[in-house]
């Protein structure tokens, strides 16, 4: 997600329930990106397999040496409530990682 030739670049750490579908992962993965990008702190969220609300307090996290925006997600599912976390971090000037400086 980061600027570089018009583009912004980063990467997405996610935790999810292995009913989730892929494609639904990628979809909850997609607008949390767009939440990050947008700033904002809440959407609601539906898939093939679950819906609910995704969100964010913009608090910042590590996963070892890499930082990003928390985001959860509180799902109803066919297999019965769930939670997701992302973490978004953003690569552009580096200011999401304490090894890469791009």
């Amino acid at each position: 997600m980061l600027e570089h030739k018009g583009f912004r670049w980063g990467y997405v750490f996610l935790t999810a329930a292995t009913y989730i579908s892929p494609d639904d992962v990628h979809n909850l993965m997609k607008q949390a990106v767009e939440m990050f990008l947008n700033e904002e702190y809440s959407r609601d969220v539906q898939g093939d397999s679950f819906e609910g609300q995704l969100y964010t307090q913009k608090k910042y996290e590590l996963l070892g040496e890499i930082g990003g925006q928390r985001f959860d997600a509180d799902l109803e599912t066919e297999s019965g409530r769930d939670r997701t976390s992302f973490l978004v971090s953003e690569q552009t000037q580096g200011i999401g990682s304490s090894i890469s400086m791009n």
